[in-house]
């Protein structure tokens, strides 16, 4: 069955995780993000090596190291922090999933999209920066 809307733990990892480093305009371990979130400090680590590859974050090795904001949090929006870990969003929502309707009408009459199109929307939208507030 297809979701209406979906946000993985890994998208929301990836969030405040990013939310955490706008807050705190420098460096932060995983280990302290972790402790912060009361996460998984592996899964996390994933999620942050992911944003690594895709350009967001770039990691400090040694004593003071951690993670670092790779652009201006007013460049990235969260669409891109999304589409990053989950990949394109699928607008298109049909609750049976099978290709065949039995009715020629939707019996949501669109809505499932409109609330789909709204949420990718929001993430076009707001940015990074708009954590800071």
């Amino acid at each position: 069955m297809p979701e209406i809307i979906q946000v993985s733990e890994a998208v929301s990892l990836a969030l405040h995780g990013l939310g955490l480093l706008v807050s705190r305009k420098g460096r932060i371990s995983i280990r302290e993000m972790a402790a912060e979130m009361g996460v998984s400090e592996a899964h996390l680590a994933k999620v942050f090596q992911r944003l690594s590859k895709g350009g967001l974050v770039r990691s400090m090795r040694g004593p003071g190291g951690g993670f670092v904001l790779a652009k201006a949090p007013s460049d990235v929006t969260l669409y891109e922090v999304y589409s990053l870990i989950e990949g394109e969003p699928e607008v298109r929502i049909c609750l049976l999933d099978c290709g065949k309707c039995p009715f020629r009408k939707c019996l949501f009459e669109g809505l499932l999209v409109k609330m789909k199109q709204e949420f990718v929307n929001f993430l076009r939208k707001k940015r990074l920066s708009d954590l800071e507030e």
